[in-house]
């Protein structure tokens, strides 16, 4: 137990730097259990030292190295994409990844010298929680680094150390398993007996994560405790001795440790069962001691795991069953089950929301039918496959194999399509992390003890305070310009009516020939920590990619109610091949013939839907928009040109309004002198990349803004309006310096 409270400890430091208020709760729990469960109550000194200790670690961490170029490296490890490998690389004992676009595949122990360019690493640029730089970090990663090829460079083969040789040894095996059948199930068998998931769909993947049955698809505890029973059963069939027995499966399990590159799951796992082996020989169990320790020795190995959600998820599952262990055990093994699975649903539910802004609704049922299939059939199967492989080709089990786990990919592609099963929770204020912690523990509880009855009120009571908690806002509207790089995309909410109006969803950004999708990483996220799950108005403003290049992804993934597009433009039908015959379900509507429109309480006026013109240029059939939040107003203008600007100016259109959207990412081919003063902005919104090659926005267009307050992604990144009544508020994420707020009819800054 005192390993336990130390563990407690050090997490509840990490805690009080991240959130204060949160680990204040948590640390008053600790004292609180530390005086009633131990003896000598000088302990608490020792644990609030600690807790101190690690606070100071976690708020001042020691330097992590980085360096922007390397003179050699030598490759330790593959890192396995669906149609390539590219490299785990170290030099001077920090590891790099080494992305190569061309040229064959480079044996493991080569060393390269000639010079490497290390990239980077990105900021955070939006209201996110995630980085590439925390993700670099906790998977100890020094930085990237991209090569069109390593020819030129000076490779020769080096030194083979114990890493590199098991390595090498799952390259081959991954080799053999891909030569073995021509059938798509050896890509769930790597999956499944390697970790090796690069093989598997993203679709499947969503469909695995939807069901909640994510954790049964990868190495984790399930399949450490599903292999040492195998064996255990396989050994007592030799009639070993149990001595011999142990002693096997702890060489068994140290090296399935070692093929599985010691992630969390595993490490724990293993460690676990393998201390609980050695203190058997003593008569001994020391459950929390054990688990503890190898909780410990992880963050002293690496300090960033805690922030990794796997190790969070696998200790908080463990220690929760370890704590029910003794109401659960002599119950009835379907009883058994149903109390792991709800107890591993409901102990996991603060960090889900924490971690992935999102709640589910039927992963309880989920694993109560999906881990017992997994186990009775599909483990084993696994299992044997590794002895089918050393064997003559058997078309008979290929088959077999075949049948089994198409039927299998088949079922879970369906029931994760059949309902809607997981819904996006916003980031939640710190007190109602609180509340859920403690409704969950009062679940759990009660679930040890089977009365039904006080897990169902405990139970709703959660589920109100989280949809109470996720509906409501102090703020009327909430404007944010995401920083999708070098393209636009804005999202207005409607708070007061939980509604929501997209434009625009930004496009493709391509680095060195190498794409990377944008709504993965900025607007989808984004989408699911403001809670949002639908979109109640789609607006493309036009055709251009960097526009609409993520259309796609964002209609597939949220519920995109009405989707508005201007038909006449020239790239609409190419583009609508691509998007509105997938299936989509929302209605599409033409902005040539919608004059006005009102989403809830967002009013929206087209201000071109007379404009008749025949052009080639996509900019020329820009919609632009007039938008009314309360008492603000903006102008929201695409990427139209000086031309369209001087129509609607002659047309005589009220665009007067307190936010300017500039066309065009602030180009010289938009936002003349004619809209700039019939719009008399007090704020210009300028989405625009950083370092682009366009070199936007260009000066002249800033010194026609003189007196204007800009705000532009390429210095402030994602910034966000929230209005209150007659008050607007500016936040920024990188410069602090421009957050204030300001009220309508004084017109003056309020507070900073």
């Amino acid at each position: 137990m005192i390993m336990f409270f130390v563990f407690l400890s050090i997490i509840i430091g990490y805690i009080l730097v991240i959130s204060p208020f949160l680990g204040l709760f948590f640390l008053l729990l600790l004292c609180l259990m530390c005086l009633r469960k131990i003896v000598n109550k000088t302990y608490l000194f020792l644990f609030l030292f600690i807790v101190a200790v690690s606070m100071l670690f976690a708020a001042y961490p020691a330097d992590t190295a980085t360096v922007d170029y390397i003179d050699e490296l030598k490759i330790v490890d593959y890192k396995y994409y669906r149609d390539e490998i590219h490299y785990v690389t170290e030099n001077g004992g920090l590891t790099f990844d080494l992305f190569v676009e061309e040229g064959g595949r480079v044996e493991i122990g080569t060393v390269c010298t000639g010079g490497f360019t290390v990239a980077d690493i990105n900021e955070q640029r939006n209201f996110l929680k995630r980085s590439d730089y925390m993700q670099l970090t906790v998977n100890q990663i020094s930085g990237r680094i991209y090569e069109n090829t390593l020819e030129g460079k000076n490779c020769q083969t080096g030194e083979m150390t114990v890493k590199m040789t098991i390595a090498n040894l799952r390259y081959m095996y991954i080799v053999k398993l891909l030569n073995y059948t021509s059938y798509d199930y050896k890509f769930d068998l790597l999956t499944l007996s390697i970790g090796n998931k690069s093989y598997i769909e993203s679709d499947f993947f969503d469909s695995l994560q939807k069901l909640g049955i994510y954790h049964l698809y990868v190495i984790s505890g399930t399949h450490v405790a599903f292999i040492g029973a195998f064996l255990y059963f396989a050994f007592r069939k030799m009639r070993l001795t149990l001595r011999t027995i142990k002693i096997l499966l702890i060489i068994s399990l140290l090296l399935f440790l070692l093929i599985n590159v010691f992630s969390p799951s595993v490490f724990r796992a293993v460690f676990m069962a393998v201390l609980l082996i050695v203190t058997s020989f003593f008569n001994k169990k020391p459950y929390m001691t054990i688990i503890s320790l190898s909780a410990i020795i992880q963050i002293l190995f690496n300090p960033y795991i805690v922030f990794h959600a796997g190790y969070q998820l696998s200790y908080i599952t463990t220690y929760f069953i370890l704590l029910a262990r003794p109401f659960i055990h002599g119950q009835k093994a379907f009883i058994q089950l149903l109390q792991i699975t709800l107890i591993s649903e409901v102990s996991t539910l603060l960090v889900i929301l924490i971690q992935f802004n999102e709640i589910s609704i039927s992963g309880i049922i989920m694993n109560l039918f999906f881990v017992p299939l997994f186990s009775i059939i599909i483990f084993p199967m696994v299992i044997l496959f590794q002895a089918v492989m050393i064997m003559p080709k058997i078309n008979m089990i290929d088959n077999f194999y075949h049948i089994i786990f198409t039927s299998l990919q088949e079922m879970i592609s369906y029931l994760s399509h059949f309902i809607k099963h997981r819904y996006a929770v916003k980031n939640l204020p710190e007190p109602v992390y609180i509340l859920i912690a403690l409704m969950t523990f009062l679940i759990a509880r009660n679930i040890c003890r089977l009365d039904y009855i006080k897990v169902i009120v405990f139970s709703l009571g959660l589920m109100v305070t989280v949809y109470v908690s996720n509906v409501t806002d102090r703020d009327d509207f909430t404007f944010t310009m995401i920083d999708v790089g070098q393209g636009d995309s804005f999202l207005i909410e409607d708070h007061k009516n939980d509604q929501t109006v997209m434009i625009d969803t930004g496009g493709v950004f391509t680095f060195d020939d190498r794409e990377s999708m944008l709504a993965e990483k900025t607007v989808l996220p984004y989408l699911k920590e403001r809670g949002i799950d639908n979109i109640d108005l789609l607006i493309l403003s036009h055709m251009d990619i960097d526009h609409v290049g993520e259309a796609k992804d964002v209609i597939n993934n949220k519920n995109v109610r009405n989707l508005m597009v201007n038909m006449d433009d020239p790239k609409f039908n190419e583009w609508s091949k691509n998007i509105l015959e997938d299936d989509f379900e929302g209605d599409v509507l033409s902005s040539k013939d919608i004059e006005t429109l009102a989403v809830g309480n967002i009013m929206i006026e087209n201000l071109v839907v007379g404009r008749q013109i025949i052009s080639e240029d996509s900019n020329e059939h820009s919609i632009v928009l007039k938008i009314v939040l309360g008492e603000y107003k903006f102008l929201m203008t695409g990427d139209m040109t000086l031309a369209m600007e001087e129509f609607l100016v002659q047309q005589g259109n009220d665009i007067g309004v307190d936010v300017l959207k500039l066309a065009h990412h602030g180009s010289n081919t938009s936002t003349g002198n004619v809209i700039v003063e019939a719009a008399g902005a007090s704020y210009a919104l300028i989405s625009a990349g950083a370092e682009n090659q366009y070199g936007h926005p260009h000066q002249e267009v800033l010194d026609r803004l003189e007196g204007v307050n800009i705000l532009s992604t390429k210095d402030a990144g994602m910034v966000q309006l929230n209005i209150k009544n007659d008050k607007l508020c500016v936040r920024t994420k990188l410069e602090d310096a421009l957050n204030h707020c300001i009220k309508k009819e004084l017109n003056h800054q309020l507070s900073k």
